[in-house]
């Protein structure tokens, strides 16, 4: 019945459907006023000395049937009101638990600005129909179809006569619908371009303002603004051609009845008050005539809206929980061993790492290093399946990766990320997140562990200090610390530490891996990094080099194989040198 809004409006039928029985009683109390209007008026014309006290049980009346309307339309906005603020809620809740559950790559095709547009203007649009647009549809079809009803009647010949225009109007609406809902998805979708580009200059406002590039940001911008100004304009001439159009026809249907039941009253056929009655039927009909236009056009903009909504909705998320055979069986407690079995990975068909065969015991500290793009980052991203391998197999305790449920293997994980991400909260709360209940101390002693608790304290407001978005008041080195701070809170048995140094100097650095060295030993640890000396403790060291393993080893052992490795360590021996002199 309700078509792409049905499974969000089914857990609220009931109170849908009290909504519309509560119109429904309000409208029929409002098609009786005029029939009372009608016989106030006859009474009157009888002559009679009765003739006030009929007319005063009239007013009576109306008021009595007034104070039913009043009552009805109270109840029917609570109704509607509430029940499509629950229906957005729902969407909002859906929609975003949805986004949530997608894996990376669903954020290289889509554009933030424009999932960030159908989450917020697009659930609009549907909470305005559902608020206003439904509660329009039931009494528009309500008042026509009692109005009607009631003035068949009194008299069912001039009836036909005088709605004759409506056909024709029937006909424009459907035309309009058409033209709406195409309009009104061009506009929406260009909405979304305006949204990402908004939230693309204030992500890196540093770069627009770096490069000066203000002035032409903002000419960009009012190009944008100005096309969807345009676009607007040619819906809003529909709207124009529409209303006048409304009136027209209605007060055609109000001009004939005026001529034709005039010419009954005068023949006798019709009496006075029967005539008063017809035309207040025909002026209660103008107000919904006028509106269904409107109706028109808010049920295609949340059609429009839900379908947008809608296509992100049926969009399966490509890396989820798979349904275990029954013969797997997983350990209660993870170790951390991890296998690599050929894995390979390719980004559109351009493979990033092949033939990649490696098997790390529990408790392992493997080091990675190799040249940007050589496929590090790829590497440290398929562990937590954010990415899934597109050859061979990944294996957690003998176990492979896409056999264990997806929250049990990523609470298993610390993934401090190469470009740290911080929220705009305390900085007790960006190192406590993901670790439900953690403690001050807990807190503290992680801070103090990435060597970030110094200068946290030396804030103003220490823990409780409230840093901008994306921790724009923060130094990188302070930010790269304190997301390090949130993954060693976790104590994982799996720690992934991608690049996670590079904005420390050497110094910090030292002291960062003496307190990490401790914790290491106890789990199986990525160090992804630049710099030989971060590397240098690790157990086994594996140089990436152009998606391949192209050499690995110890520190000593690759310093004297006098490869790939021991050239980097020359060079950064030589660029310490020289800082030194």
């Amino acid at each position: 019945m309700f078509g792409p809004f049905s499974e969000y409006v089914r857990p609220y039928r009931r109170r849908i459907l009290l909504a519309v029985a509560v119109i429904a009683c309000a409208q029929v109390a409002a098609t009786l006023i005029p029939l009372q209007i009608g016989a106030a008026v006859d009474s009157l014309a009888e002559d009679s000395t009765e003739a006030l006290s009929l007319v005063r049980d009239r007013v009576i009346n109306v008021l009595a049937l007034a104070l039913c309307i009043a009552m009805g339309g109270y109840f029917m906005r609570r109704l509607t009101g509430v029940t499509s603020t629950w229906i957005e809620y729902d969407i909002r809740t859906k929609f975003f638990a949805h986004l949530l559950a997608q894996p990376l790559s669903f954020y290289q095709e889509h554009r933030t600005g424009d999932l960030m547009a159908r989450a917020t203007n697009d659930l609009t649009q549907v909470r305005i129909f559902f608020t206003y647009g439904l509660r329009g549809i039931a009494e528009t079809a309500l008042i026509f179809l009692f109005s009607v009803t009631m003035m068949c009647r009194i008299d069912w010949q001039l009836t036909l006569l005088v709605l004759i225009p409506l056909p024709l109007m029937s006909l424009f609406l459907v035309r309009m619908a058409a033209i709406v809902h195409t309009r009104f998805r061009a506009i929406q979708d260009f909405f979304g371009d305006i949204s990402n580009f908004i939230q693309e200059n204030l992500a890196g406002i540093r770069v627009v303002k770096a490069y000066v590039q203000g002035p032409a940001q903002s000419r960009h911008f009012a190009g944008l603004n100005q096309e969807y100004l345009e676009r607007n304009a040619s819906l809003i001439h529909t709207h124009a051609v529409y209303r006048p159009l409304s009136f027209l026809i209605a007060s055609i249907g109000l001009g004939m009845n005026l001529w034709l039941g005039g010419k009954g009253v005068v023949a006798g056929s019709l009496s006075i008050g029967d005539f008063v009655a017809l035309n207040a039927y025909l002026t209660l009909l103008i107000r919904p005539v006028s509106y269904v236009g409107w109706v028109i056009d808010r049920s295609q903009r949340a059609l429009v809206a839900i379908r947008r909504i809608n296509e992100v909705l049926a969009i399966e998320p490509q890396i989820s929980d798979r349904t275990l055979p029954a013969t797997t069986s997983l350990p209660e407690q993870i170790s951390g061993r991890l296998q690599f079995d050929n894995v390979g990975f390719a980004y559109d068909g351009i493979p990033a790492l092949h033939s990649l065969n490696l098997d790390l015991p529990a408790g392992t500290t493997l080091g990675i290093i190799g040249r940007v793009g050589a496929g590090k980052t790829t590497f440290a991203r398929l562990i937590p399946r954010l990415i899934e391998p597109t050859q061979g197999r990944i294996l957690l305790d003998g176990v492979p990766l896409d056999q264990w449920p997806l929250t049990r293997l990523r609470q298993a994980i610390g993934y401090v990320a190469q470009t740290p991400f911080l929220f705009s909260d305390t900085m007790g709360a960006n190192i406590g997140y993901g670790v439900e209940d953690a403690s001050e101390p807990q807190i503290h002693e992680a801070a103090e562990e990435a060597q970030v608790r110094t200068d946290i304290e030396s804030f103003e407001e220490g823990f409780a200090t409230v840093i901008g978005e994306r921790g724009v008041t923060l130094s990188g080195g302070q930010k790269q610390r304190t997301t390090l701070a949130r993954a060693l809170l976790r104590r994982p048995e799996i720690l992934i530490l991608d690049d996670s140094l590079s904005a420390v100097d050497t110094h910090t650095e030292e002291a960062i891996l003496g307190h990490l060295r401790r914790i290491m030993a106890e789990r199986t640890t990525i160090l992804i990094a630049h710099r030989i000396s971060t590397l240098r403790d690790a157990d086994h060291i594996i140089v990436l080099d152009e998606g391949g393993i192209a050499e690995e080893g110890t520190h000593g052992e690759l310093v004297a194989s006098q490869g790939i490795y021991a050239g980097l360590a020359r060079r950064q021996q030589l660029a310490e040198e020289l800082e030194v002199m």
